[in-house]
């Protein structure tokens, strides 16, 4: 599931970086005449960020749906399909620009967004079966900081594709290939339920029968508490930590390059060697989040709801202050200082992954999926919003000042967003998660029925 992660969000962040490069060959005349040429720099304001937010749109349009058939119909074949067919279309994507232009690149991203919009509902789905109550953080952290990971090497390695023989097309080809490769090995190891598996050992499988998660079949025949859902107070706050924590990661994770390309004008490998700089340390700094809430968990016997609260404080209140700090550095020459901010920014969001992102078991293990994909379809929601706002806002890509209220709208969604889940936030499930077998709701049916009968009866 990490490597799963990783794929998709390479998948997703690379074009930021191809970008650059294309922009690079208009401006260019001794690069090599081999590469074909896309003329990004002909493209309006708003076709260009509907290159980049092209692929939320179809990430957006799939949540909901993904998230009902992780919870009720299983994960396997799901993640299979995410990643295959997000590969795929990874391969194609170069051949659509070149030979039918930016309507046909754009409309593919769509379809590659929602290959790649199953991926968390299924990956929490999946967690919820696979994941005792007291190795969740371990388990989820891990498995969650493959996005660290991949938006990491996704710019690093797309910046150093860049400069080889096939050019920004190879930006797209090479992970399209590991993605086919993962596919294979993800057929021949994965299993539905640590009962289905080929390879477990008796005694790992004594220890997930702790888990209480009803069976698909099950799901599919009992009724979805819409109305508790949309009503119960920690899930609300929940999507709205989750809003905040969209757009700051959404808005850096597509103008990175395009922000420190149009303040420093650095060559494209150093370009992405920035980029991806942060996205490094937030892997390292997930890892150590994880184990460092798994230690007070199981060792220290911390509460639950004091490691999630913490942990999201800090996701969420370091991350505005640094973006505060960040619109009071005046000089262009403070490089450094910029940097630094722009590092702490993206590295403590890895503390969300333990801080709120699995509280979505928490408050409900049979509906774990849904709810990851009803959230994840407000979060993506800014992965759109997020390129427009900038293209409205950030008029000259130069300008320090407009991409300052950017950097500020986002520290005061973040604030707002962690202070009230700090009092509303509970780790408890919730009474709407119980699902009723066909047998208790026949028998209760029943005795429905006869109370109604004997009511009618006594009132004659």
């Amino acid at each position: 599931m990490f490597t799963a992660i990783l794929l998709v969000f390479y998948q997703r962040v690379n074009l930021s970086v191809a970008i650059v490069a294309l922009n690079s060959l208009d401006e260019t005349t001794t690069t090599n005449a081999s590469q074909p040429k896309f003329n990004y720099s002909g493209l309006t304001p708003h076709q260009r960020s509907s290159i980049l937010g092209s692929i939320f749109w179809g990430t957006f349009s799939v949540q909901l749906l993904s998230g009902y058939l992780g919870s009720h119909y299983g994960t396997v074949k799901l993640l299979f399909g995410c990643v295959l067919g997000s590969s795929l279309i990874s391969i194609g994507l170069p051949f659509a620009l070149i030979y039918f232009g930016f309507e046909a690149f754009v409309a593919l991203r769509v379809v590659q967004g929602c290959a790649q919009g199953i991926v968390f509902p299924a990956v929490y789905a999946h967690l919820a079966k696979w994941s005792p109550l007291k190795e969740r953080s371990l388990l989820g952290g891990i498995s969650q900081s493959g996005m660290d990971m991949g938006m990491a090497l996704g710019f690093l390695c797309s910046g150093l594709l860049a400069v080889t023989a096939l050019g920004w097309r190879a930006i797209f080809y090479v992970p399209g290939l590991v993605g086919i490769l993962w596919s294979v090995f993800w057929l021949i190891f994965a299993a539905e339920s640590p009962q289905k598996c080929r390879y477990i050992a008796q005694q790992e499988l004594t220890l997930l029968a702790e888990i209480t998660v009803v069976a698909p079949t099950e799901k599919r025949k009992a009724r979805i508490p819409w109305c508790a859902i949309l009503t119960s107070a920690p899930y609300l706050v929940l999507v709205l930590v989750k809003l905040s924590h969209g757009l700051s990661i959404f808005t850096l994770m597509q103008q990175i390059p395009l922000y420190i390309n149009g303040l420093y004008d650095y060559e494209i490998h150093v370009n992405a060697l920035l980029s991806a700089l942060p996205f490094f340390l937030m892997f390292v700094t997930s890892h150590l989040v994880t184990f460092t809430a798994h230690y007070l968990l199981v060792v220290r016997k911390c509460s639950l709801a004091l490691v999630r609260k913490s942990l999201n404080t800090v996701s969420t209140w370091v991350p505005a202050a640094a973006f505060v700090a960040m619109t009071l550095i005046r000089s262009e020459e403070q490089v450094t200082a910029n940097i630094i901010c722009l590092i702490v920014a993206v590295m403590t969001y890895a503390a969300a992954a333990v801080g709120s992102s699995l509280n979505h078991i928490d408050l409900s293990p049979n509906f774990g999926g849904m709810l990851v994909g009803m959230t994840n379809m407000v979060m993506t929601g800014m992965g759109v919003i997020s390129p427009i706002a900038v293209a409205e806002v950030v008029k000259d890509e130069n300008d320090r000042s407009q991409w300052n209220i950017i950097f500020l709208i986002i520290a005061a969604l973040l604030f707002l967003g962690n202070l009230l889940y700090l009092f509303f936030g509970k780790m408890v499930a919730q009474p709407w998660d119980e699902i009723e077998a066909p047998a208790e709701r026949s028998t209760t049916n029943n005795v429905e029925s006869m109370e109604t009968a004997v009511f009618r009866t006594n009132k004659k």
